[in-house]
């Protein structure tokens, strides 16, 4: 059955295509304004509005909801802003299609039914075609996207001409959406659980709670197959009749199957005496995969790293034109922090990086109460507040030993054995040829710039390199990337591993240091990590930093975000809110962006090695580890529910056992507490 939606008036709807010429305009303006929300008479915005340098503008109406599968006439106000006319007839007709995606963007049907055009659509004309749709089969919100085609030759959009796009409402007098609900990740066989599940009646018609046709809330086990294992799952009575538009909370108890596997757990609605199941009428279910398992949970991952801002395997990915042209890395910097800009870092004062304990340089030596330090050039020790004030000159490699004796920082000359200096005061070591570095023996490494010695607690020394920005990066770049990398991502990672450093130093307030040389912050190894290419990749972006609102920005990195970046706010930033935790707001500059040249990266020694990762955990190492961290025994493990963020991470963990149940903070729980690689998991394969 065909049903006609209401036709917009069009200046007294001339007959001819000539006629149309002139009222096409005025039609296509005024559709766009109603479209928008504007007045009828608001012709001076919606002219401006179709001012775009596609050649057709489409607009289209649906009277109101269509029935699943049923096929309704759609008028669709479209203008040819082309060079040409437009064939209504013969080898070359123009007609008029449509794609359907649903409402998470997948396409439903690419290639839609053909409507003709009334007549040959002259430049500049403008008209309204009734245009053919044939509905979903299931119930939803659809976006049609109205597209001219040439069969034989394709669609507009493939040249360049924007398809339209508006919304279509499939549904039937009893219909349900499904929301969120707190269903478990993983759960032993034959477990029961408390789930809330979220439903909103989505029909035309109210759901009754009483009488012979009651509505319910029901769910089904499917195994792996799609076969029913427990088909007619605990219904749950509407505490009040429902209104269309209107949601209803549910609070059932779910039982898990009796054997392990990994199953569907398929949400559904059904009418006691009346309709039956929802789905039985083109109404689609709700489907979560759960791990049923009696020993352990096997996490399965993505990633590694926090998945925040810049993901370093992305950044080769992007630069090798792993999936498409190759970037910049000023373009690869914008993926990744998309509302920041790119400026110059002003003069600054050097950076400080702590090289003294807990710090490793990334290479496993640090500094505790003793120090032996040379350079090529010879050294000068000075005061640190009044650097005229020289208590030693040294020899080229002529070493000094720093120590803590008692509360007093004691200087020795290894050569002459003479105490230079001793006193609870602070020192700083300068170069006698600027460019040369400072060796350190207990690190193993030598650092361009000063270094200050001083006291801190627990009798060990402070050392803290001052070292310019450039300097820092070019110690810094070769520990965070590989420097046989495409030259672009490095320096792309110049670029956000300055801008961090920066970030840190503007935010330091009474901080001795800025950075540590380890991966707390940036994994620094001065003068001894630098490579000819990697110092190339820095000089090549000298300066060149990221900010927000005139400040450089937190620029987080990561190994690989798993092929998508999370919100900071649901990862790092996630806040209890009640007994549970939900994503804080995050930060401007940031977005969760899909990342398609990470899983598409390479370098020489293969492919991105983080694309699918598993790790699996007993219960009793679960429930130890819970114990250890948090303080808290949750007896025998039952299940495992997942808080998950818009990326696809937990936002929490909730764990639930014989003796307590916890909602523990993702990141911290999966990261820190069971050691994985990411936060980017599932119970199931991906």
């Amino acid at each position: 059955m065909l049903v006609i939606a209401a036709l917009i008036p069009i200046d007294g709807s001339p007959t001819t295509a000539a006629a149309r010429v002139a009222a096409g305009l005025d039609a296509a303006a005024r559709a766009i304004a109603i479209a928008r929300g504007e007045q009828p008479g608001a012709s001076s915005a919606a002219s401006a509005a179709i001012e775009t340098s596609s050649t057709v503008t489409y607009i289209g109406y649906p009277s109101g909801p269509a029935s699943p599968g049923e096929t309704v006439e759609i008028p669709v106000a479209l203008r040819n802003r082309d060079i040409v006319t437009w064939p209504a007839t013969g080898e070359e007709a123009v007609k008029l299609s449509y794609h359907v995606y649903d409402a998470a963007g997948h396409v439903v049907a690419w290639d839609g039914l053909r409507s003709t055009l009334r007549e040959d659509l002259p430049s500049g004309g403008g008209d309204v075609i009734s245009m053919i749709v044939a509905a979903p089969a299931l119930t939803g919100t659809y976006t049609v996207k109205p597209d001219l085609v040439r069969d034989g030759r394709g669609w507009f959009s493939t040249g360049g001409a924007a398809p339209g796009s508006f919304a279509l409402k499939v549904t039937t007098d009893l219909d349900a959406g499904y929301g969120t609900t707190t269903a478990p990740a993983a759960i032993v066989p034959g477990g029961e659980v408390p789930v809330e599940v979220h439903v909103t009646n989505t029909g035309l018609k109210s759901w009754s709670a009483a009488g012979d046709t009651p509505v319910r809330l029901g769910y089904h086990w499917l195994d792996g197959k799609g076969n029913a294992v427990v088909w007619d799952g605990a219904r749950v009575p509407l505490s009040r009749d429902v209104a269309p538009g209107r949601e209803m909370k549910f609070n059932l108890s779910v039982r898990a199957p009796e054997h392990d596997g990994d199953y569907l757990l398929v949400w559904d609605m059904v009418q006691d005496g009346g309709v039956g199941w929802f789905s039985g009428h083109a109404v689609p279910t709700k489907t979560e995969v759960v791990a049923v398992w009696r020993d352990g949970v096997t996490f399965y991952g993505k990633g590694w790293g926090h998945g925040i801002g810049l993901s370093q395997w992305g950044a080769q990915g992007w630069a090798e034109g792993a999936v498409g042209p190759r970037l910049t890395g000023e373009q690869i910097v914008a993926k990744y922090f998309p509302g920041a800009r790119l400026s110059s870092q002003p003069m600054t004062q050097p950076f400080r990086v702590l090289l003294s304990a807990p710090s490793t340089g990334c290479v496993g030596n640090t500094i505790g109460s003793v120090a032996r330090m040379q350079s090529e050039g010879g050294m000068r020790l000075v005061n640190n507040a009044d650097p005229s004030v020289v208590y030693a000159e040294t020899a080229p490699n002529e070493p000094l030993r720093f120590w803590n004796d008692g509360g007093s920082l004691v200087v020795r000359n290894e050569w002459s054995r003479e105490t230079v200096f001793s006193a609870p005061d602070t020192l700083m070591l300068v170069p006698k040829q600027f460019w040369d570095p400072i060796y350190i023996d207990q690190k193993g490494l030598g650092y361009r710039g000063n270094l200050q010695v001083g006291l801190r607690e627990e009798g060990n020394l402070r050392v803290v390199n001052f070292v310019s920005s450039d300097d820092y990066m070019k110690g810094a770049l070769p520990g965070e990337m590989p420097s046989h990398w495409e030259f672009e991502a490095l320096r792309a990672q110049a670029i956000a591993a300055r801008t961090y450093a920066a970030w840190r130093q503007s935010t330091a307030g009474d901080r001795t240091w800025d950075v540590r040389d380890d991966t707390a912050d940036q994994c620094y190894g001065g003068h001894g990590f630098e490579s000819a290419r990697t110092s190339a990749a820095v000089d090549a972006t000298a300066s060149l930093i990221l900010t927000y609102d005139g400040k450089p920005i937190r620029a987080l990195y990561s190994s690989a975000s798993g092929g998508i970046s999370e919100n900071v706010g649901c990862v790092l930033e996630a806040q209890r809110v009640g007994d549970t935790w939900e994503c804080a707001q995050g930060w401007p500059y940031l977005q969760v962006t899909e990342d398609p040249a990470e899983t598409a990266a390479y370098d020489k020694r293969g492919g991105m090695p983080h694309t699918l990762w598993s790790k699996w955990f007993s219960s009793a190492e679960i429930r130890k580890q819970i114990i250890e961290d948090y303080g808290i025994d949750i007896g025998s493990l039952i299940s495992m529910e997942f808080n998950e963020s818009p990326g696809g991470r937990p936002i929490s963990v909730r764990v639930r056992g014989t003796g307590a149940a916890v909602d523990l903070k993702g990141d911290r729980f999966l990261r820190t507490t069971l050691g994985m690689k990411s936060t980017l998991v599932s119970t199931t394969p991906f």
